[in-house]
């Protein structure tokens, strides 16, 4: 226990480690703040609940009308805001119908070919149900600070804060000590590795209070009702999660990529004996994978064989986004479920692999 006190010490007196965590928190918050979420509120009011089909003719009709008055205005006309936020409910109400839609050709899609993974897929594109709306600015920008600013502040503080866990070790002169006993070696790894996943956890934490403090001050909580969907990078999905049940399984998802990639830099560490090497090679090892998928003209397998990657599993979104298996033996496995399983044993194999290293580790010279 006072092995893994002294550990989180010397994590948490690292001055940068609050010098980045702060840079990166206000970077996030694009020094903007939206001040018009209460007005736009008022004017989704009418529409939410239930999507009945009178409310879709109406929105259909209402929709077309202020179309024509568009195509109808003079060129330096414009709209006025209540109308582009009624513009944005028509809109709103009209994709959750064509989300609708899809899903059941989806579905007929999934009957006609008798794949491995048909009967999965029609299974999980019945249960889309898009009849819930409601104003949902907040849920969203939740998500979606969660999928894009939590890389860089999670993969950022994870880098900063832990790639030295072993080489001030080497550059101290400590690991003379350390090494000189094998029975204190395991000990000191698993003090390090509890650190590690530790700060890890405060990590994502942090950002997760800003996160629903930031969007909740300026947009409300209201919406954690509506269907994933809603929100566009979804629109795919066959995943039937509200916004409430996908956030927090997206927070459970990231911690576990993080801890996954926390336990994969104490093993870099161990190896290398310059902070700034280790540093070096554990922001390779998370960046890499996203810049060959991206930009890189890669084979599709390779692609999917790289989003199973701690970049990929922070993200969480490459994941939900759209019906993908693999096929085990006959039988469907949902990417997600082989990213979980993938990560649990990172998580244990990793550690396991960095003990059996450090045992055999030579005092320096």
């Amino acid at each position: 226990m006072e092995l893994l006190k002294f550990e989180l010490y010397k994590i948490f007196k690292q001055k940068m480690v609050y010098i980045v965590f702060l840079l990166l928190i206000v970077f996030s918050t694009g020094f903007t703040y939206y001040h018009g979420a209460h007005e736009e509120k008022e004017l989704y009011k009418p529409w939410e609940g239930t999507l009945t089909d009178e409310k879709l003719e109406l929105a259909a009709k209402e929709n077309d009308a202020l179309n024509k008055k568009i195509e109808n205005m003079d060129e330096f006309q414009m709209l006025s805001d209540q109308e582009w936020t009624l513009n944005g409910i028509y809109e709103t109400i009209a994709w959750g119908k064509q989300v609708e839609t899809n899903a059941e050709e989806k579905i007929k899609k999934f009957e006609k070919q008798g794949n491995y993974n048909s009967e999965l897929g029609v299974a999980m594109f019945k249960n889309v149900d898009m009849s819930f709306f409601a104003y949902n600015s907040a849920p969203k920008k939740i998500i979606d600070y969660a999928s894009i600013f939590s890389l860089m502040i999670t993969g950022g503080m994870l880098l900063v804060g832990l790639s030295s866990i072993y080489t001030q070790e080497y550059s101290s002169g400590v690991d003379n000590y350390i090494f000189s006993s094998r029975k204190g070696r395991g000990a000191l790894l698993w003090s390090k590795i509890g650190a590690a996943l530790m700060y890890t956890v405060v990590v994502v934490i942090g950002w997760e209070i800003f996160n629903l403090a930031w969007n909740l001050i300026q947009y409300g909580n209201g919406g954690w009702e509506s269907s994933i969907q809603y929100y566009f990078k979804y629109y795919f999905s066959p995943y039937s999660f509200t916004m409430l049940e996908f956030h927090l399984l997206q927070l459970g998802f990231h911690l576990l990529g993080a801890c996954s990639f926390a336990v994969m830099i104490v093993l870099i560490s161990s190896l290398c004996k310059n902070a700034l090497v280790s540093l070096i090679i554990n922001g390779i090892i998370f960046a890499a994978p996203y810049f060959l998928v991206e930009l890189a003209a890669l084979p599709a397998w390779v692609e999917d064989i790289f989003q199973f990657s701690f970049l990929y599993y922070m993200n969480v979104e490459a994941f939900f986004d759209d019906f993908k298996t693999i096929n085990l033996f006959g039988l469907p496995v949902l990417y997600s479920i082989v990213a979980v399983i993938v990560m649990i044993v990172g998580i244990i194999a990793v550690p396991l692999l960095t003990t059996r290293i450090v045992k055999n580790k030579e005092v320096t010279s």
